[in-house]
């Protein structure tokens, strides 16, 4: 018997009964994005992957890594391994040697003592509108001395509280360079995911301290596009309502996300920030901006596109 059907059977086994659309294609409903519809498209003879609503973030050139997103049983993966290549395994470049630390001069502040500089890390702080219970969510700090010599350290946790990012930001504002960062992928963080509810409205904003003065469940992007972790994320659980509290200077990044979010079947709201950050509007004004924000549909993102070009 030909291969392509015994690797049939092991995909059904996985994500159902699939519709075979042409030469050795399979449609299946996608598991990550759960559209009605079969959107996911599986090659049996080739081996390739691609969900048409949530590509491409469900997209590859082996099921075998379809099979590892999934976390199906290591013997199916097996069987698999009989016909196809595992291509899922990380290239160890630069970027993934380099685990992600806090600095050895970090200082907590938290219990900060009253030493000057901590005085001065505090006071700019405050004029950030950071409280003091942020200090503490957050585990803010800061360090006197070393590469981040005079600098706000704001870290990021996984969902396991394992660090996956940290912000170095210059207390002096006269400083060359105002924002440092440690080297690593960022398309694969999502900004403190350690505080973040999957099941509620979600909220996503450029900046860690944008994300700090939203309060509640924010995630920075630490840039002006949703990287493809948090995009992932967003497709496979089921949160509904989704914010895009980002600049004017990144209107066509969030028209660009709000597409896709809404092809997902997210309820997609775009904050109009009035030339502002959230971290300039503060939490009071931010909220208000949140409670008044419309929800975008297809017609009013081509309208802002065409009003856009």
């Amino acid at each position: 018997m030909d291969n392509k059907y015994f690797v049939l059977g092991l995909l059904e086994s996985v994500l159902g009964k699939g519709k075979k659309s042409k030469n050795d294609d399979y449609d299946f409903f996608c598991p990550f994005c759960k559209h009605r519809k079969p959107k996911l498209v599986v090659n049996v003879t080739s081996g390739m992957y691609n969900c048409w609503t949530c590509h491409p973030h469900t997209k590859g050139r082996s099921p075998i890594a379809l099979l590892k997103k999934l976390n199906v049983d290591s013997s199916v993966i097996s069987e698999m391994k009989n016909y196809f290549k595992d291509n899922t395994k990380i290239k160890l470049d630069q970027d993934v040697l380099h685990a992600v630390s806090l600095p050895r001069e970090f200082i907590g502040l938290e219990n900060c003592d009253a030493t000057l500089k901590c005085r001065h890390a505090l006071a700019y702080l405050n004029t950030r509108g950071i409280t003091l219970q942020d200090i503490i969510k957050y585990n803010i700090g800061y360090c006197e001395s070393g590469k981040y010599k005079d600098r706000i350290i704001i870290p990021s946790y996984d969902k396991d509280y394992k660090l996956n990012y940290f912000i170095a930001r210059s207390i002096n504002e006269e400083a060359f360079q105002k924002y440092d960062a440690p080297k690593c992928k960022k398309a694969e963080i999502i900004g403190f995911e350690n505080t973040i509810n999957w099941e509620v409205p979600i909220v996503l904003c450029e900046g860690a301290f944008d994300a700090i003065a939203v309060k509640r469940n924010a995630i920075p992007l630490f840039g002006k596009t949703i990287p493809k972790s948090i995009m992932m994320k967003l497709a496979m659980t089921s949160v509904k309502t989704v914010y895009l509290a980002l600049d004017k200077d990144a209107i066509s990044q969030a028209i660009d996300s709000a597409e896709q979010l809404m092809k997902l079947g997210k309820d997609v709201y775009l904050v109009n920030l009035q030339e502002k950050d959230p971290s300039d509007l503060g939490f009071t004004k931010i909220t208000e901006l949140l409670h008044s924000a419309k929800q975008l549909t297809f017609q009013t993102l081509f309208g802002i596109k065409m009003g856009m070009i």
